[in-house]
């Protein structure tokens, strides 16, 4: 009998380990698992000290940013102490006193002096017969005492060829003075005129004497200089004008020269000193007609006299009439120019005399002044608390404030220029 299981076989178990496989996968495989554990350590173990390498940075750039800061701060340290001073709005309606060697109560002034010419061509209306006397410019000197020295109307003014010149108005020479400790003479310059007509006066620059002063000690001492040549001096016939020709002629030239001068005080006005517009003063004179051409040459002069007061001493005399109780403390006046300035008498010629009188008006802001680079060396170096006893010594200033750089600071700079005064004036 058949075993009829001699035939049956019994299958195989299937295993991992009987599968069949590719022998170049098989080498593969090891090598791939490789390069994948190593891509993975690449990717994941650096992870760590990228971070701590990054933190890093940050902290550099955090430090970095805190020294700039630190260093930028000092390079702009400093204080700024704003400032404001003691200060009264007053309102002035007053006459005052003017001198030259101004007296108790009243102010000094001097006396600002510009001279122009001007001409205009006109059609002649004809010929006459003319005498003409020259004239010229001298400046006259007084190197006799302090005291000015008053020349009346038509003193004589001689060249060393015996010419004579006289002036044509009073006019007082101030006395000598004294210049960075040198004693100097004392000037002015007036304008002179022939005493003859005729071009023999028509001289260039010269010395001149006053006859009237020969035999007493001012002789020596009183002297003249040319500051222009002498022209003008003219005998025979010239062409001439009609009346209102000449006339409307005049009156041009004049607001010409009237506009010209008044642009030139306000520039050549000096610093420190104030000029009010009814303190000008414009004279006008005649000079000797000319020709040009065909045409007739009308001339004219025009002088400019101006008041200048110093402006602090200007902010005294109103302080002292309005502030009780002011003693004499350094002021100054803010927008002097809102003041209306008037002469008391409307016919004086402040220019010739030695005083007048003159009236103020309108309302003052007054400002108590102070040291400003005292002030910055009273401070410099010193703790911020030290400001309130600092300025026990500055009864011109009301009230500061600080501000220090950097805020943390808690003293002034030792440096003077790094402190800065900031005044602030209450209109």
């Amino acid at each position: 009998m058949e075993n009829g299981f001699g035939d049956i076989v019994p299958p195989e178990r299937r295993s991992i380990r009987k599968v069949s496989v590719d022998k170049g996968v098989r080498r593969r495989a090891p090598r791939e698992k490789r390069e994948v554990e190593e891509t993975t350590q690449r990717h994941q173990a650096p992870r760590g000290r990228r971070g701590t390498y990054r933190w890093g940075l940050w902290i550099i750039a955090i430090i970095s940013i805190l020294v700039l800061l630190f260093a930028f701060s000092f390079a702009f340290s400093g204080a700024k102490v704003v400032v404001t001073p003691k200060q009264r709005s007053v309102l002035i309606d007053a006459e005052f006193e003017a001198a030259k060697v101004p007296t108790l109560g009243g102010i000094g002034y001097e006396i600002m002096t510009i001279e122009r010419e001007g001409s205009r061509e006109v059609e002649p209306s004809g010929e006459a017969y003319v005498e003409e006397k020259a004239s010229g410019n001298i400046v006259v000197y007084n190197n006799y005492n302090e005291s000015s020295q008053r020349l009346i109307k038509n003193t004589r003014f001689e060249t060393p060829d015996g010419l004579i010149y006289r002036i044509n108005e009073s006019v007082v020479v101030p006395g000598q003075r004294i210049e960075e400790g040198v004693m100097v003479p004392g000037s002015i310059e007036v304008t002179v005129y022939a005493d003859e007509a005729g071009d023999d006066y028509n001289i260039g620059l010269t010395d001149f004497t006053i006859p009237g002063f020969e035999g007493s000690p001012r002789f020596e001492s009183f002297y003249a200089r040319s500051k222009t040549e002498m022209t003008g001096g003219f005998v025979g016939n010239k062409k001439t004008v009609s009346q209102s020709d000449e006339t409307q002629a005049r009156a041009m030239i004049q607001e010409e020269l009237t506009a010209q001068l008044k642009s030139e005080a306000t520039t050549q006005k000096p610093e420190g000193f104030e000029l009010y517009p009814d303190a000008l003063f414009i004279v006008f004179s005649s000079l000797s007609d000319g020709e040009r051409g065909t045409k007739a040459v009308i001339r004219q002069k025009a002088t400019l006299y101006g008041i200048l007061f110093d402006t602090d001493d200007f902010a005294q005399l109103i302080a002292e009439n309005t502030v009780a109780g002011f003693d004499g403390e350094p002021v100054e006046i803010v927008s002097p120019e809102k003041l209306s300035f008037v002469l008391a008498e409307s016919d004086t010629e402040p220019w010739v005399g030695d005083a007048f009188r003159f009236t103020l008006n309108g309302e003052a802001h007054l400002v108590w002044t102070f040291d400003t680079d005292q002030l910055k060396e009273d401070l410099a170096g010193k703790s911020k608390g030290a400001l309130e006893t600092v300025l026990t010594g500055y009864s011109s200033i009301d009230e500061a404030q600080i501000v220090l750089r950097p805020f943390w600071r808690q003293t002034f700079p030792e440096t003077v220029k790094d402190i800065k005064i900031v005044k602030v004036v209450e209109e």
